[in-house]
């Protein structure tokens, strides 16, 4: 319901992204609907996949690669903490 407001608002338009996804859940939705059968199929595969995967794999994997992209994505966040400082000196002292 959400999403037809927001469709049929003309003052704020859905983004990209929202509006991929809806058409994403609506293909799925409908191919749930023409097959039935296979989509409990695949839903129990992949709940029986990710049951039987250790969980302490997954843990250590997702920690690994948080760890390898932690330092960048902080020091990109403070050069762009910085620059947004120094843009706001600059624009006080303009008259």
């Amino acid at each position: 319901m959400e999403y037809v407001q927001a469709v049929m608002n003309p003052q704020k338009p859905p983004h990209a992204a929202e509006l991929s996804l809806h058409q994403t859940l609506k293909r799925v939705e409908d191919y749930v609907r023409q097959e039935p059968t296979k989509a409990v199929v695949v839903a129990l595969g992949t709940g029986l996949v990710l049951n039987l995967l250790p969980t302490r794999l997954l843990a250590g994997v997702s920690a690994s690669i948080a760890t390898r992209l932690l330092p960048p994505v902080l020091l990109g966040l403070g050069v762009l903490k910085a620059f947004e400082i120094c843009c706001e000196k600059e624009a006080s002292r303009a008259p």
